[in-house]
């Protein structure tokens, strides 16, 4: 047993194979919006490191950057938001109405509980969809939550989803790489699931596009294009942190213990949490959308 802790410097090896839970120790001078928050790095953030610049706003004017990775030093150096209104207007622009602003939750048991599914498979347990018939216009909400005990809820689900989707309008989701595969699951394990799926899946638009390819971009973003970190950038009156459950993980495993009987809570109380963190996700994307189309 070493009396002192080692001496050893930090680098790539820190997150390789995974994080190491030092992490926090070992890099706590490390400043706020370092070079290590630096878009799709590729070890650019290294090289900066230990060539001796740690602030991204301190990266030299000479360094070579992809334009995404300018924009971010740029906004880091200047305090103000790189927005760039001709490719926000084309993204907006190109929508179709009615939408349909979807979201959903899901659980991945090790073992699997329902039928047709393999071990950690997403099993969607949840969504919420606001909608939207034209610009500026009023919003419905409409939302489903199954019922832990319902052996086939990922039936009950496709099949209520399918109901609330309507035949036409683009269909908004935040990170389509999670939508679009639950989707596409549903319709190969169920047949007769498969038209109503694809005809949701195929009307699908990814509202991240205009955060990951920074068409809008603050500082406070740090590189990433989570909806949790775009939200209070564009609408700070919005906020997940007063929800009892704030985040998918959270949403997940609380449900994922109810439907293994293993949940001693309050089930009601807890229901409603599930559906205000979910319904908050696609109301987000709705102020986010106004957003960018009044920017």
């Amino acid at each position: 047993k070493e009396p002192n802790v080692p001496n050893f410097e930090i680098g790539a090896h820190c997150n390789s194979p995974y994080p190491c839970d030092f992490i926090g120790t070992c890099w706590k001078n490390m400043p706020e919006h370092s070079v290590h928050d630096l878009t799709n790095a590729r070890g650019k953030d290294w090289e900066l490191y230990n060539s001796g610049v740690f602030k991204l706003a301190d990266v030299p004017t000479d360094f070579p950057l992809s334009h995404s990775q300018q924009v971010q030093v740029e906004a880091e150096r200047t305090g103000k938001a790189h927005i760039n209104k001709e490719g926000i207007r084309e993204f907006t622009c190109a929508l179709n109405y009615p939408l349909y602003f979807m979201d959903f939750e899901s659980i991945m048991p090790a073992v699997p509980i329902f039928d047709q599914t393999r071990p950690y498979q997403q099993a969607v347990f949840q969504y919420s969809v606001h909608i939207q018939e034209f610009e500026g216009g009023p919003v419905e909400h409409k939302e489903f939550l199954a019922d832990p005990t319902d052996k086939n809820l990922r039936v009950t689900v496709a099949e209520k989803l399918i109901e609330h989707m309507g035949t036409k309008g683009d269909v908004i989701v935040y990170n389509q790489s999670f939508e679009i595969p639950r989707m596409n699951e549903l319709g190969r394990d169920y047949p007769e699931l498969k038209g109503g799926m694809e005809s949701i899946s195929y009307r699908v638009v990814d509202l991240a596009v205009p955060f990951s390819q920074k068409l809008y971009y603050t500082k406070e973003m740090r590189g990433s294009y989570s909806i949790k970190v775009v939200l209070p950038s564009l609408v700070p009156d919005l906020s997940y942190k007063d929800l009892e459950i704030g985040d998918g993980g959270t949403a997940s495993l609380t449900f994922l213990q109810m439907v293994q009987g293993e949940f001693n809570g309050d089930v009601a109380k807890t229901r409603k949490d599930l559906l205000d963190y979910c319904g908050l996700d696609t109301w987000a994307m709705v102020k986010i959308l106004d957003k960018l189309q009044t920017t």
